[in-house]
This record gives C-alpha cells, structure tokens and sequence, in this order.
C-alpha cells in the first residue's frame, strides 16, 4: 500500500545552512505511520539462535560509522551506540542497514538474561561471521548492556558468546526520518543516506521524482549501505519527492522534501511544524571550546560530582562544562542543551550535551567548554580535528529535555557519608535535567526533611539515626518545579560509595 502523506499532516522540513541561518520549506513527510507490515514483526516466541562477539572499544559504538554510512551517528542519539555489525545473513549487502533487533544471552554466568535492542550499522564480512547462520559483531556498549549490573567486563571476555535473537521494530520517539545529502551530488547525480525509519528500519527500494509537478518516479540504486543514488546523465529538476519501501512492502511518500538549495543543503529533516518553530525560536548564539583528551570526557566527572559517570552509558561523553549562566553555581548540573556550529569544518547537525562541569574561567554571554568527544561529533565526517584546532568556534545552542531512554534516576552516595551524615550526588534525570530541591523522608516519618546544596549535583542531610531511620524515600524537584519521590531508594544498611537505583523518572 502507498501512503502519500501530504493530506494527512503538514510537516516542515528544516535544514541548516552556513552562516547560522535556518530556512523551513513546506513538505510532506513520513512519522505518524511506520515503515512495517505487523506480521512480519516476529512475536515473543520467534527467539532465534546466533553467535554473538564484540568490536571497537569497550564502552564504544563500534566503529565510526561502519559500513551502512552513518558516521558518528552510531554514537549519537537515538542510536547512542547500541548497534551491531551484522553477518552476510543479516547485513543483506547493505539492505539491512537500519533494522532492528533484540539480543540476549542466558549461556554465560555474566548475562542477565535480559534483552538488549540493536540496529545494524555494519558490516561483519569475516572470522566468526562466517561460520554460523546469523552473526551479531556487537558494540562493546551493546555486548555490555547483555550482561549483569557489573560484570560487563567479564561478559566481554567471553569471547565468541551464543546468543538469541528477534526482529522487532524500530522505534526513535521524537527523532524524525533525515535525509543526509551526500557530498558528491551535484546537477546531474544526487545521492542521499536515509536514517532513522521506524518499523522495519531498512529499505527495499528508493524512488525520486523531480520537480512537484511531474507524475514520473526513478528508481535509485543502492550505491552502498544505507546510501542510494540517481545518475540521470542529464541535469535534475528540484525540488525531489522521495518514495521509500520497507521490506514489508509498505510504501511512504515524503514530498518535496529536498528542496531546490541542493547546492548548500546537508541534512533534511522530517519535522513537525509547531516543534520546529518552538525551536528556531529558542536557538541563541554562544561560543564553544573543548577541553581533556580529543576523544574523551573532558575530565573525570567534573564540578557536578558526577566522576567517572561521564564517559560511559548514558552520557557517553557528550558532556559539556558551562559558565556561569550555565552552571548556575551547580543548579544547571545535568541540564541538556542542543548545540550546533556552521564553519567550515562543521556539519551543521545539532549534537546534544548534558552540563556536567564548570568552566569559571570562560568567557562570554554563553560558553560551553565542550568535551573532545562532544566538539567532535559537530564535525563533518573527517574533520573533527579540524574543528577541534579553530579554538573559540561561534555555535547556537537550545535547551531541551534530557532523555535517558529507560535509565532510571540514580542516587551515589558520597564516600564522606556515616550514620549521623548523608550525601548523595542524583544522576539521570529526564526532562529539566537539573534540580532546585531534594528532600528526605525517614521511614515511619511524613515530615521532609530539606537537604542542603553541597556542590554541582550532591545534596546532604544532617540524620539522627534513632529518631530518622533508614529507609529513606527523596523527593526531588526539578527546575520547573516537576516533583518527583523515589520511595525508599537509600535502604536499610546503605554503604557510602554505593550507587542505589530508584525505578522512576521524570
């Protein structure tokens, strides 16, 4: 079935342009329906077996990119570096890029048992992904989120691990389907890299019609992974409609959504049309440097208290220290922000941070002193180190919502705690991010007890122990004044350095 979306929902296409600059054009584009035929969505049985090993770093995504094309994408949200290479059997030449599936491993003393949901960026053509019917060369992240709270490392040792497996959907809430407009197009070739399709994930075939008046479709070729081309030997007439068909068959129309600027455009994205404007309409000028090893974390946790939190899952090194009207004197602790640059060397996609530090010596209205990692991934492909040696580089930046996927709200407790002394320092809040309240409730108690602000992301209380015993349920409330109670998240025999997990969040 073809779905032409045009008169069901107007969308807007955004683009970024150099010289800071946002242009919308009106289009049709694919969200509210996905990329799927249900039935060929396997169901809880359809558990099927594989071999299963791990590439890249240990807490990494793998590769830059692999073989569909995304470049550090992978890292990025909504991939966030669970992703897989995949066998010939799954890889599909390429037609596989995209696709969705849950792993889990139950073999190994180390697995929990739980599953773990991947998207095929890559390509595993050789060793141990030739050997069995269906291969998963896992990020080291996603060979780590298989495995026991704690023993990732010894999960990862496992060598080639057996695993089992499923398709299931694909599901980015809140990230549009974008069309990466390939470097070398020009008035006769266009290529493009389609990304992040809900459903089935990978495509069967692309088709382009030019110019919003003509009736005529051209298939595109696959030129390689999620990469497709239009060689037409005679020059092409903008802007293109864009017919995508999933696996299953479905098919969806995203109209006029590469516009006539083809020479300066880079990414075109699906967007509803109140949200992009909200956005446009928040973006502001800031200046951003970097600091710490080029691909790192910045520092090792930084004013916010965070330590070593910083590098792995879910902030993944996309952190930022701030000035003053960021940091906030510690209140901006955790608080995300989208940040984008337009030079030369820049991509202009917006990459988010999370603020995790402070910068007291930075200068200007707005300055984040972003990590190695996160300055990097503003670059375009090959041209981090580029970036990262300009120096002070003009970006806009927005607030936006934190969001942590299914990460629950996480309490550390300071080394410096005892029984008449608690200190916790709260990590992972969706939504504001940032806090400007933390209580305590004591069992048997209905009376808070309001902590005081150590530092960054830490709050403490003074405790009688006799008279307010453990469990302790927080109540937080965030910088919009949200509140939110984790119920007896610090219990009974709470040990200072210990991280307690609640199970809720904003």
């Amino acid at each position: 079935m073809s779905t032409t979306l045009m008169a069901l929902n107007p969308f807007t296409i955004f683009t970024y342009f150099t010289l800071f600059s946002i242009l919308t054009i009106s289009c049709s584009c694919f969200h509210p329906k996905r990329l799927n035929n249900v039935s060929k969505i396997q169901s809880n049985s359809d558990w099927s077996p594989a071999g299963a090993t791990w590439y890249g770093s240990p807490s990494g995504a793998g590769s830059d990119g692999g073989a569909c094309g995304y470049t550090n994408a992978v890292d990025q949200p909504p991939f966030s570096s669970l992703i897989a290479a995949a066998g010939p059997s799954l890889f599909k030449s390429g037609k596989g890029c995209g696709a969705c599936y849950q792993v889990k491993c139950t073999g190994n003393k180390a697995c929990s048992g739980k599953p773990v949901r991947v998207v095929i960026t890559d390509s595993c053509p050789g060793g141990p992904c030739l050997s069995e019917s269906a291969h998963f060369d896992l990020s080291g992240t996603s060979f780590g989120a298989m495995a026991i709270s704690g023993q990732a490392d010894q999960l990862r040792n496992a060598g080639v691990l057996q695993v089992q497996y499923k398709r299931v959907e694909c599901n980015y809430p809140g990230v549009k389907l974008t069309f990466h407009i390939d470097s070398g197009s020009n008035s006769n070739y266009f290529a493009a890299l389609v990304e992040y399709e809900d459903g089935d994930g990978d495509l069967n075939r692309v088709d382009l019609k030019q110019a919003l008046d003509s009736e005529s479709w051209q298939p595109m070729q696959q030129s390689w992974g999620a990469v497709w081309k239009l060689d037409s030997g005679s020059s092409l007439v903008a802007p293109f409609s864009l017919k995508l068909t999933g696996e299953s068959g479905q098919t969806v129309v995203a109209n006029g959504v590469i516009p006539a600027a083809l020479c300066l455009l880079q990414y075109c994205t699906c967007a509803h049309v109140k949200s992009l404007n909200a956005s446009i309409a928040s973006f502001q000028a800031a200046v951003a440097t970097f600091y710490g090893p080029p691909t790192g974390a910045g520092s090792d946790g930084g004013a916010c208290g965070f330590t070593d939190a910083v590098s792995k899952p879910p902030f993944n090194s996309f952190i930022s220290a701030g000035n003053g009207p960021l940091f906030k004197e510690g209140f901006g602790c955790g608080s995300c922000y989208q940040v984008l640059c337009n030079l030369g060397p820049c991509s202009g996609r917006p990459v988010t941070v999370t603020i995790t530090d402070e910068c007291p010596g930075c200068s200007g209205a707005f300055h984040f002193d972003l990590s190695g990692t996160a300055m990097g991934a503003l670059a375009k492909p090959g041209q981090a180190n580029a970036l990262r040696n300009i120096g002070n580089i003009p970006i806009s930046y927005q607030r936006v919502p934190c969001d942590y996927n299914n990460w629950k709200i996480g309490f550390k407790v300071d080394l410096g705690s005892n029984p008449n002394f608690l200190s916790v320092n709260v990590e992972f809040q969706n939504g504001d991010g940032d806090l400007s309240l933390v209580e305590f409730l004591p069992a048997r108690s209905n009376q808070a007890i309001r902590a005081n602000h150590v530092f960054g992301a830490t709050w403490s209380i003074n405790i009688n122990p006799s008279a307010q015993p453990a469990p302790y349920s927080i109540r937080l409330t965030s910088g919009s004044n949200k509140k939110l109670t984790a119920t007896n998240v610090i219990p009974v025999g709470w040990q200072p350095g210990r991280t307690y997990w609640s199970n809720v969040n904003f």
